[in-house]
């Protein structure tokens, strides 16, 4: 992970949490801003600051679909209207102020030479359900955004103050799923769930699991990936053993490790070291391959078992955070702070020249893409979730690559995942008053 203002000198800070501002800071600086700013108060109408201060201490736990009322109470319970402004306005403020973290000066701009492309916002393959609204969310890491673990449509979870939490997104309903002994072991960077296991890999080097179908924390195993001062565990995914139905954990550490832990006996059986910070990885179905993204502007190839680097795919201009590997077995999705997603052909990594060649390079609308979703076979026509930084989940058609649905809400998102069956997508936003849970649900019909 790249250096983040706050960072300073210390290499494994208690909070590295996001420099924009959660939705009522947003709300109180644009407020703020107006009375400083005779232009911008002639612009139009502002928020009220009695109405920001209301709005900070009422807040709904579920907003349900059918109590929507656009401006009046839209995803987060929000009524723009009694805020003296309408949502439009917010976004257009948001977005104007809004600064998306690069490490590689401006290798997020528009470049004449560039091929990324911001797509029609046409399609409308998922609509909203529900959101549970949580202000414990614990975003720790601003880049690091895999902090969702979905088992099922009724379990997620996410990280809150010493313990995981469990949730229903179904009913809204909530329980403690892991706790932590001592505060260093609750600074969690990333978490994985399965329908058999949930992990969650922390700040200082360590990891800790238990089986969901045991009884809880009497039956967690722990164990420590790397004592490295800058030892944070950027990524986690869990996957069988290609060779058996062994659980396996790859974990991603920040000091250039990549480690897999049979989470059977609880061992690391592979340990390999890169040239950067990896950040995030995916492994290909038939588990021969990996993507692996980092602190490098390439995209690493790996053999799945050695971790020998079988291609180093050029074209993005900044770090990466996100990548996911589609069941078809050779469509690749890769996510840079460049705010661009770069779509590859296993079949064709590189032209007769020797170039990388990306299928399709999408751009975001505000932020890099920190959570990459492929949906799963027999789910519909095949779509790829790209959560940004923050506001923006971008549904884009994964066949064409031309057009997308935007869903956005307002806040730091910390993930998303597909469940049952890809029927449903959960979201987590980790803003601070209007946080949560987000359920979408399936709604268009037709072939993959």
């Amino acid at each position: 992970t790249g250096l983040h203002p706050m960072a300073l000198s210390n290499a494994n800070p208690v909070s590295l949490g996001p420099e924009n501002p959660h939705v009522m800071q947003f709300l109180e600086l644009w407020e703020w801003q107006s009375n400083a700013d005779v232009q911008l108060r002639a612009n139009g109408p502002v928020p009220s600051f009695q109405q920001i201060s209301r709005l900070a201490r009422e807040c709904p736990r579920r907003v349900d679909y059918k109590q929507l009322r656009g401006d009046l109470y839209d995803f987060q319970g929000i009524s723009w209207r009694d805020l003296g402004v309408t949502r439009n306005m917010a976004r257009c403020r948001r977005m104007a102020t809004f600064h998306n973290y690069v490490n590689r000066p401006n290798s997020d701009s528009l470049h004449t030479d560039s091929f990324d492309r911001l797509l029609r916002p046409v399609e409308n393959y998922f609509r909203y359900k529900s959101m549970d609204i949580r202000r414990d969310v614990r975003l720790l890491h601003f880049q690091l955004r895999n902090i969702l673990g979905v088992a099922s449509r009724t379990r997620a979870f996410y990280p809150s103050f010493t313990t995981i939490k469990e949730h229903d997104p179904t009913t809204g309903r909530d329980k403690v799923a892991m706790r932590f002994d001592s505060q260093t072991g609750s600074h969690i960077s990333t978490l994985a769930a399965t329908e058999d296991v949930l992990i969650a890999g922390g700040f200082y080097g360590t990891y800790r699991y238990r089986h969901l179908n045991s009884s809880g924390d009497l039956e967690a195993h722990e164990g420590l990936l790397t004592n490295h001062n800058s030892g944070i565990t950027n990524h986690v995914q869990i996957h069988p053993s290609r060779h058996s139905s062994t659980p396996l954990a790859a974990f991603a550490s920040n000091d250039y490790g990549f480690r897999v832990v049979d989470l059977s006996r609880n061992k690391v059986i592979s340990e390999i070291m890169y040239g950067s910070a990896m950040n995030c990885s995916a492994l290909s179905p038939d588990m021969r391959l990996r993507v692996i993204v980092g602190d490098d502007q390439n995209v690493l190839i790996a053999d799945a078992e050695s971790g020998e680097i079988l291609q180093s795919l050029e074209g993005h201009r900044d770090f990466g955070f996100a990548c996911d590997w589609a069941p078809d077995g050779w469509t690749v999705a890769t996510g840079n702070q460049d705010r661009s997603i770069r779509i590859w052909d296993a079949r064709k990594w590189k032209n007769s020249k020797g170039e990388s060649t990306s299928v399709a390079v999408v751009r975001t609308e505000m932020a890099g893409a920190r959570s990459l979703r492929f949906s799963p076979l027999g789910s519909g026509k095949r779509i790829l979730v790209a959560a940004e930084e923050a506001d923006f989940i971008n549904l884009i058609d994964a066949q064409t690559f031309n057009t997308r649905q935007t869903v956005d809400i307002f806040g730091e998102l910390g993930g998303v995942a597909f469940a049952n069956g890809g029927q449903d997508l959960i979201a987590l936003s980790c803003d601070l008053s209007r946080g949560g849970i987000m359920r979408l649900e399936r709604c268009d019909a037709g072939a993959e």
